[in-house]
């Protein structure tokens, strides 16, 4: 699977989410691990799936040559990893604060550790990979914009909201871009970009492929280990985020606020409308559904609560790391084999996601041969 073209297409808000809960990777909800193949979903509904936009591209036409002007390069940080700049795309700058951001992001994914405890070989490896990942994005960023496809305004701000949610408040929002060497209008520019992205891989490439019944079900065939699963439950919860280490106001505030929408939900408010509407974890958009886990990919708070539950019924506050928690129990199934029509829709997304990486590649390997790129730090070759 390519990775970069995975990164390209995952969100800055789940990247800074992450960021701020230090224990999560773009895309992933709070408690759950990343990294299911097809098979390891076993017929779950996972918040892992990348999400593909479906706002059609704007109709605008063409421009001959992009034009934008130049921001001014940040100088970086004294403890930062890379130096300010470190490459360019057709003349435009790839700057190293983005690439520190994609490389502790991969780092989270195995318990963050000391960049001056690692090996330099394997250095070498997260740098190249990120950086590919980087340049891929700005070549897919460069030619949506020369083919007249953009972000609107609505999708930008919706996204920024979306951020600015998973903030219990501007302070903490203000100095989580701080540390980034970010302000509001930095963060704007990067959702500008990433939703641009989005639309592009959307527009040219994802509605276009097909995955055949016939193909479905080959790969369940051939990969019958793939579908077998231990005891799974299926969840959905609002979250209302909080540090463990927040003041005891902080934390008094955030428990009313849970509080309340618990007793709404008691009281039979829909509950998936609850969590579009509140709950601060990705899976709002979801209604909070953060289909089957297995046991060790929840927090053990999150996991012992659920346990308990009746299908159907709803917990009462629950205290992780990450806040708390109102848990809805959807489902439960017993260690078993899926069917193939239990797994058909994650299915048909993993297969089409492979075609997908398979399109981007040519794409970008095609622009990567036209294009211009500098490299400006010490490392192997791309």
């Amino acid at each position: 699977m390519k990775t970069y073209i995975r990164m390209a297409v995952a969100t800055i808000a789940t990247m800074l989410c992450a960021l701020f809960l230090q224990a999560h990777t773009p895309g992933q909800t709070q408690g759950q691990t990343q990294g299911q193949s097809a098979g390891q979903a076993k017929g779950q509904t996972t918040s892992q799936t990348q999400a593909k936009p479906t706002t059609p591209a704007q109709t605008a036409k063409p421009p001959a040559k992009v034009q934008e002007p130049d921001e001014p390069i940040p100088p970086a940080a004294p403890n930062a990893l890379f130096p300010a700049l470190v490459a360019r795309v057709n003349g435009k700058p790839v700057l190293g604060r983005d690439l520190e951001a994609r490389v502790r992001a991969e780092l989270a994914t195995i318990g963050n550790p000391s960049w001056k405890d690692l090996r330099d070989d394997y250095k070498n490896e997260v740098t190249n990979r990120s950086l590919s990942q980087l340049i891929g994005d700005e070549l897919l960023y460069q030619k949506a914009l020369e083919s007249g496809i953009a972000a609107t305004q609505a999708e930008i701000q919706a996204e920024f909201d979306k951020v600015a949610k998973t903030y219990p408040n501007d302070a903490a929002l203000n100095s989580m871009l701080m540390d980034r060497g970010l302000d509001r209008k930095g963060l704007t520019r990067e959702l500008t970009k990433n939703l641009t992205v989005q639309k592009y891989i959307n527009e040219t490439v994802s509605k276009k492929l097909v995955v055949a019944p016939s193909e479905l079900a080959d790969y369940y065939k051939s990969h019958p280990e793939d579908f077998k699963h231990p005891d799974l439950i299926r969840t959905s919860h609002i979250l209302i985020t909080v540090a463990k280490d927040a003041p005891a106001d902080q934390v008094e505030r955030a428990r009313q606020i849970a509080q309340g929408l618990l007793d709404r939900a008691k009281k039979g408010e829909d509950f998936a409308k609850l969590a579009k509407e509140n709950s601060m974890d990705s899976s709002a958009s979801q209604g909070g559904d953060i289909g089957m886990t297995q046991a060790g990919e929840v927090s053990p708070e999150y996991e012992e609560a659920a346990a308990k539950l009746q299908v159907g019924e709803i917990s009462g506050l629950v205290r992780s790391q990450f806040g708390f928690h109102i848990i809805k129990l959807m489902d439960r199934k017993k260690a078993g084999t899926a069917t193939l029509d239990e797994v058909r829709s994650q299915l048909t997304d993993f297969l089409k996601n492979q075609k997908e990486d398979a399109e981007l590649d040519k794409v970008v390997k095609g622009l990567q041969s036209q294009a211009k790129i500098e490299i400006l730090i010490g490392i192997g070759s791309l």
